[in-house]
Protein backbone atom coordinates (compact mmCIF):
# COMPACT_ATOMS: atom_id res chain seq x y z
CA UNK A 1 0.00 0.00 0.00
CA UNK A 2 2.78 2.47 1.09
CA UNK A 3 4.42 1.71 -2.31
CA UNK A 4 1.13 2.94 -4.15
CA UNK A 5 1.32 6.02 -2.19
CA UNK A 6 4.74 6.83 -3.26
CA UNK A 7 3.77 6.45 -6.76
CA UNK A 8 0.96 8.43 -6.39
CA UNK A 9 2.73 11.11 -4.63
CA UNK A 10 5.26 11.20 -7.37
CA UNK A 11 2.71 13.07 -9.59
CA UNK A 12 1.59 16.49 -9.19
CA UNK A 13 -1.58 17.24 -8.04
CA UNK A 14 -3.17 18.27 -11.17
CA UNK A 15 -1.54 15.18 -12.74
CA UNK A 16 -3.12 12.69 -10.55
CA UNK A 17 -6.52 14.56 -11.22
CA UNK A 18 -6.33 14.10 -14.81
CA UNK A 19 -5.93 10.43 -14.49
CA UNK A 20 -8.59 10.46 -12.23
CA UNK A 21 -10.88 11.74 -14.25
CA UNK A 22 -9.52 9.78 -17.31
CA UNK A 23 -10.86 6.41 -15.74
CA UNK A 24 -14.45 7.22 -15.90
CA UNK A 25 -14.23 8.40 -19.34
CA UNK A 26 -12.91 5.82 -20.73
CA UNK A 27 -16.02 3.68 -18.59
CA UNK A 28 -18.35 5.76 -20.48
CA UNK A 29 -16.70 5.50 -23.44
CA UNK A 30 -16.97 1.97 -23.48
CA UNK A 31 -20.48 1.12 -21.76
CA UNK A 32 -22.12 3.97 -23.90
CA UNK A 33 -20.89 2.83 -27.27
CA UNK A 34 -23.15 2.69 -30.20
CA UNK A 35 -26.15 3.54 -27.86
CA UNK A 36 -28.30 6.42 -28.91
CA UNK A 37 -27.15 9.71 -28.72
CA UNK A 38 -23.12 8.39 -28.84
CA UNK A 39 -21.30 10.46 -31.08
CA UNK A 40 -18.27 8.68 -32.29
CA UNK A 41 -16.79 11.78 -32.68
CA UNK A 42 -16.71 11.05 -28.86
CA UNK A 43 -13.62 8.60 -29.68
CA UNK A 44 -11.50 10.78 -31.85
CA UNK A 45 -11.36 13.37 -29.05
CA UNK A 46 -10.26 10.51 -26.59
CA UNK A 47 -7.77 9.36 -29.14
CA UNK A 48 -6.42 12.60 -29.15
CA UNK A 49 -6.28 12.57 -25.08
CA UNK A 50 -4.18 9.58 -25.27
CA UNK A 51 -1.78 11.61 -28.01
CA UNK A 52 -1.14 14.73 -25.17
CA UNK A 53 -0.79 12.05 -22.11
CA UNK A 54 1.91 10.09 -24.15
CA UNK A 55 3.31 13.63 -25.76
CA UNK A 56 3.43 14.48 -21.82
CA UNK A 57 5.23 11.41 -21.05
CA UNK A 58 7.96 12.00 -23.89
CA UNK A 59 8.41 15.60 -22.79
CA UNK A 60 8.89 14.64 -19.04
CA UNK A 61 11.72 11.82 -20.60
CA UNK A 62 13.52 14.54 -23.01
CA UNK A 63 13.45 17.54 -20.91
CA UNK A 64 15.82 16.37 -18.44
CA UNK A 65 18.21 15.12 -20.84
CA UNK A 66 21.83 16.60 -19.93
CA UNK A 67 22.80 16.31 -23.66
CA UNK A 68 20.37 19.83 -24.33
CA UNK A 69 22.78 21.66 -21.94
CA UNK A 70 25.79 20.94 -24.68
CA UNK A 71 24.04 22.94 -27.59
CA UNK A 72 22.75 26.31 -28.03
CA UNK A 73 19.55 24.95 -30.13
CA UNK A 74 19.56 21.68 -27.20
CA UNK A 75 19.38 24.62 -24.46
CA UNK A 76 16.52 26.43 -26.50
CA UNK A 77 14.74 23.26 -26.99
CA UNK A 78 14.83 22.48 -23.35
CA UNK A 79 13.20 25.97 -22.78
CA UNK A 80 10.22 24.61 -25.11
CA UNK A 81 10.06 21.10 -23.45
CA UNK A 82 10.17 22.92 -19.96
CA UNK A 83 7.26 24.93 -20.59
CA UNK A 84 5.09 22.32 -22.33
CA UNK A 85 5.69 20.24 -19.68
CA UNK A 86 4.18 22.81 -17.19
CA UNK A 87 1.58 23.56 -19.44
CA UNK A 88 0.48 19.99 -20.86
CA UNK A 89 -1.83 19.33 -18.17
CA UNK A 90 -4.16 21.88 -19.04
CA UNK A 91 -4.44 20.61 -22.03
CA UNK A 92 -5.38 17.33 -20.66
CA UNK A 93 -8.05 19.24 -18.72
CA UNK A 94 -9.49 20.40 -22.01
CA UNK A 95 -9.58 16.99 -23.99
CA UNK A 96 -11.01 15.53 -21.03
CA UNK A 97 -13.70 18.81 -21.33
CA UNK A 98 -14.70 17.67 -24.79
CA UNK A 99 -15.02 14.34 -24.21
CA UNK A 100 -17.17 14.42 -21.20
CA UNK A 101 -19.59 17.07 -21.75
CA UNK A 102 -21.27 15.56 -24.89
CA UNK A 103 -21.73 11.94 -22.84
CA UNK A 104 -23.63 13.43 -19.41
CA UNK A 105 -26.99 13.29 -21.39
CA UNK A 106 -25.96 9.50 -21.48
CA UNK A 107 -24.75 9.15 -17.75
CA UNK A 108 -27.62 11.59 -16.34
CA UNK A 109 -30.63 12.32 -18.61
CA UNK A 110 -32.25 14.23 -15.98
CA UNK A 111 -31.98 17.64 -17.27
CA UNK A 112 -32.08 20.23 -14.27
CA UNK A 113 -33.18 23.06 -16.83
CA UNK A 114 -36.55 23.58 -15.32
CA UNK A 115 -35.35 24.14 -11.93
CA UNK A 116 -32.68 26.29 -12.93
CA UNK A 117 -34.96 28.56 -14.15
CA UNK A 118 -37.05 28.91 -11.29
CA UNK A 119 -34.09 29.76 -9.32
CA UNK A 120 -33.64 32.91 -11.95
CA UNK A 121 -37.10 33.47 -11.85
CA UNK A 122 -36.76 33.88 -7.48
CA UNK A 123 -33.32 35.65 -7.95
CA UNK A 124 -34.68 38.33 -10.27
CA UNK A 125 -37.87 38.01 -10.98
CA UNK A 126 -37.27 37.48 -14.58
CA UNK A 127 -35.40 35.69 -17.41
CA UNK A 128 -32.21 37.00 -18.37
CA UNK A 129 -31.84 35.73 -21.55
CA UNK A 130 -35.56 37.12 -22.65
CA UNK A 131 -35.13 40.28 -21.07
CA UNK A 132 -31.49 40.80 -23.04
CA UNK A 133 -33.46 40.31 -26.04
CA UNK A 134 -33.99 44.19 -26.46
CA UNK A 135 -30.53 44.93 -27.12
CA UNK A 136 -29.80 42.31 -29.59
CA UNK A 137 -28.24 43.95 -32.98
CA UNK A 138 -26.03 41.94 -35.28
CA UNK A 139 -22.81 44.06 -34.07
CA UNK A 140 -23.42 43.20 -30.91
CA UNK A 141 -23.67 39.91 -31.48
CA UNK A 142 -20.42 39.80 -32.66
CA UNK A 143 -18.97 41.19 -30.38
CA UNK A 144 -20.42 39.11 -27.59
CA UNK A 145 -19.47 35.67 -29.63
CA UNK A 146 -16.35 37.70 -29.71
CA UNK A 147 -15.69 37.81 -25.80
CA UNK A 148 -17.27 34.56 -25.34
CA UNK A 149 -15.01 32.55 -27.59
CA UNK A 150 -11.74 34.15 -26.05
CA UNK A 151 -11.94 32.31 -22.79
CA UNK A 152 -9.48 29.89 -22.93
CA UNK A 153 -7.28 33.13 -24.64
CA UNK A 154 -7.37 34.92 -21.55
CA UNK A 155 -6.33 31.75 -19.42
CA UNK A 156 -3.31 31.38 -22.05
CA UNK A 157 -2.61 35.04 -21.69
CA UNK A 158 -2.42 35.19 -18.14
CA UNK A 159 -0.60 32.29 -17.20
CA UNK A 160 1.97 32.77 -19.88
CA UNK A 161 2.20 36.56 -18.10
CA UNK A 162 3.18 34.59 -15.06
CA UNK A 163 5.38 32.44 -16.34
CA UNK A 164 7.76 34.94 -18.73
CA UNK A 165 7.76 37.14 -15.32
CA UNK A 166 8.96 34.12 -13.89
CA UNK A 167 6.01 34.08 -11.45
CA UNK A 168 6.79 30.49 -10.86
CA UNK A 169 4.56 30.21 -7.61
CA UNK A 170 1.90 32.15 -8.58
CA UNK A 171 1.79 30.46 -12.18
CA UNK A 172 1.90 26.79 -10.20
CA UNK A 173 -1.36 28.16 -8.13
CA UNK A 174 -2.76 29.55 -10.58
CA UNK A 175 -2.88 26.66 -13.59
CA UNK A 176 -3.24 23.75 -10.28
CA UNK A 177 -6.15 26.14 -9.31
CA UNK A 178 -7.90 26.45 -12.43
CA UNK A 179 -7.43 22.60 -13.44
CA UNK A 180 -8.88 22.00 -10.14
CA UNK A 181 -12.06 24.12 -11.07
CA UNK A 182 -12.18 23.03 -14.52
CA UNK A 183 -12.82 18.91 -12.81
CA UNK A 184 -15.15 20.13 -10.32
CA UNK A 185 -17.14 21.49 -12.93
CA UNK A 186 -17.13 18.62 -14.96
CA UNK A 187 -18.68 16.71 -11.89
CA UNK A 188 -20.99 18.96 -11.83
CA UNK A 189 -22.41 18.94 -15.04
CA UNK A 190 -22.99 15.02 -14.56
CA UNK A 191 -25.18 15.31 -10.96
CA UNK A 192 -26.87 18.58 -12.40
CA UNK A 193 -27.08 18.10 -16.59
CA UNK A 194 -28.49 21.24 -17.95
CA UNK A 195 -28.68 22.22 -22.21
CA UNK A 196 -29.38 26.06 -21.45
CA UNK A 197 -31.56 28.46 -22.42
CA UNK A 198 -30.87 28.33 -25.98
CA UNK A 199 -32.78 25.31 -26.48
CA UNK A 200 -35.11 24.86 -23.42
CA UNK A 201 -36.56 28.42 -23.71
CA UNK A 202 -36.13 28.56 -27.35
CA UNK A 203 -40.11 28.98 -28.28
CA UNK A 204 -39.86 31.77 -25.28
CA UNK A 205 -37.52 33.98 -27.82
CA UNK A 206 -38.83 36.66 -30.07
CA UNK A 207 -35.53 38.10 -31.54
CA UNK A 208 -32.74 35.45 -32.95
CA UNK A 209 -29.19 36.12 -32.63
CA UNK A 210 -28.38 37.05 -35.85
CA UNK A 211 -24.95 38.18 -35.89
CA UNK A 212 -22.37 38.77 -39.23
CA UNK A 213 -20.11 36.37 -40.49
CA UNK A 214 -17.45 36.50 -37.41
CA UNK A 215 -20.57 35.44 -35.53
CA UNK A 216 -21.31 32.60 -37.84
CA UNK A 217 -17.27 31.96 -37.97
CA UNK A 218 -17.08 31.58 -34.61
CA UNK A 219 -20.20 29.74 -33.57
CA UNK A 220 -18.86 26.89 -36.16
CA UNK A 221 -15.61 26.90 -34.39
CA UNK A 222 -16.86 26.47 -31.02
CA UNK A 223 -19.00 23.78 -31.85
CA UNK A 224 -17.02 22.15 -34.25
CA UNK A 225 -17.80 18.18 -33.71
CA UNK A 226 -19.68 18.59 -30.65
CA UNK A 227 -23.14 18.69 -30.67
CA UNK A 228 -25.19 21.77 -29.02
CA UNK A 229 -27.74 19.83 -28.71
CA UNK A 230 -26.32 16.97 -26.41
CA UNK A 231 -24.21 18.33 -24.36
CA UNK A 232 -24.50 19.05 -20.79
CA UNK A 233 -21.86 21.84 -19.49
CA UNK A 234 -24.17 25.08 -17.85
CA UNK A 235 -24.18 24.61 -14.11
CA UNK A 236 -22.20 25.48 -12.79
CA UNK A 237 -20.83 28.24 -15.43
CA UNK A 238 -16.85 27.53 -15.92
CA UNK A 239 -16.77 30.89 -18.56
CA UNK A 240 -17.80 32.51 -15.67
CA UNK A 241 -16.33 30.68 -12.98
CA UNK A 242 -12.68 30.39 -15.01
CA UNK A 243 -12.78 34.09 -15.74
CA UNK A 244 -13.77 35.08 -12.46
CA UNK A 245 -10.91 33.09 -10.63
CA UNK A 246 -8.15 34.46 -13.07
CA UNK A 247 -9.31 38.33 -12.46
CA UNK A 248 -9.14 37.32 -9.02
CA UNK A 249 -5.59 35.73 -9.00
CA UNK A 250 -4.80 39.15 -11.38
CA UNK A 251 -5.36 41.50 -8.61
CA UNK A 252 -3.35 39.23 -6.07
CA UNK A 253 -0.22 39.66 -8.25
CA UNK A 254 -0.78 42.42 -10.42
CA UNK A 255 -3.67 45.17 -9.44
CA UNK A 256 -2.21 47.26 -13.01
CA UNK A 257 -2.93 43.35 -14.97
CA UNK A 258 -6.20 43.19 -13.36
CA UNK A 259 -7.36 46.55 -14.10
CA UNK A 260 -6.54 46.47 -17.74
CA UNK A 261 -8.47 42.67 -17.86
CA UNK A 262 -11.33 43.64 -16.23
CA UNK A 263 -13.58 45.29 -19.07
CA UNK A 264 -12.65 41.88 -20.90
CA UNK A 265 -13.63 39.96 -17.98
CA UNK A 266 -17.16 41.59 -18.08
CA UNK A 267 -17.95 41.80 -21.44
CA UNK A 268 -17.38 37.63 -21.11
CA UNK A 269 -19.90 37.48 -18.28
CA UNK A 270 -22.51 39.20 -19.97
CA UNK A 271 -22.12 37.30 -22.83
CA UNK A 272 -22.88 33.72 -21.47
CA UNK A 273 -26.40 34.98 -20.45
CA UNK A 274 -27.18 37.36 -23.87
CA UNK A 275 -26.27 34.25 -25.97
CA UNK A 276 -28.43 31.98 -24.07
CA UNK A 277 -25.77 29.70 -23.13
CA UNK A 278 -26.14 29.98 -19.09
CA UNK A 279 -28.80 31.02 -16.83
CA UNK A 280 -27.79 33.56 -14.03
CA UNK A 281 -27.80 30.57 -11.44
CA UNK A 282 -25.01 28.76 -13.63
CA UNK A 283 -23.27 32.33 -13.15
CA UNK A 284 -23.14 32.72 -9.38
CA UNK A 285 -22.80 28.80 -8.95
CA UNK A 286 -19.65 29.68 -10.68
CA UNK A 287 -18.51 32.81 -8.92
CA UNK A 288 -18.80 30.97 -5.90
CA UNK A 289 -16.73 27.64 -7.06
CA UNK A 290 -14.15 30.36 -8.24
CA UNK A 291 -14.07 32.16 -4.84
CA UNK A 292 -13.86 28.49 -2.90
CA UNK A 293 -11.12 27.58 -5.63
CA UNK A 294 -8.79 30.58 -5.37
CA UNK A 295 -8.50 30.41 -1.18
CA UNK A 296 -8.21 26.51 -1.31
CA UNK A 297 -6.40 25.52 -4.28
CA UNK A 298 -3.13 27.31 -3.90
CA UNK A 299 -3.31 25.45 0.13
CA UNK A 300 -4.02 22.54 -1.71
CA UNK A 301 -1.44 22.05 -3.99
CA UNK A 302 1.35 23.32 -1.20
CA UNK A 303 0.06 20.27 0.69
CA UNK A 304 0.37 17.99 -2.21
CA UNK A 305 4.09 19.27 -3.18
CA UNK A 306 4.68 19.03 0.71
CA UNK A 307 4.46 15.26 0.24
CA UNK A 308 6.25 14.96 -2.67
CA UNK A 309 9.20 16.44 -1.77
CA UNK A 310 8.47 14.50 1.54
CA UNK A 311 8.13 11.42 -0.32
CA UNK A 312 11.38 12.01 -2.41
CA UNK A 313 13.39 12.25 -0.03
CA UNK A 314 12.50 8.60 1.32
Amino acid sequence: MQSWFKVIFKLRLEEILAFILLVPMLFFLLIYYGEEGFRDSNIDRFLITGAVFLLFLGIIKLKDLKLLLNYKIGRLTKVVLDFLRESLPFAFCISIYTNMHDMVHLVNPNDIDLSLMAWDEYLLGFQPAIYLERYISPGLTDFMYSSYSAFLIYILVFSMYLYVKKENTVFRETLVSVILTFYIGYIGYVFFPAVGPKFTMSHMFETSLMGTEITDRLSFLMNYEISEYTRRDCFPSLHNGIIFLILLFAFKQSKTYALFFLPFAISLFISTLYLRYHYFIDMIAGFALAAIIFYLGPRLNNWWEEKRVSNTLL
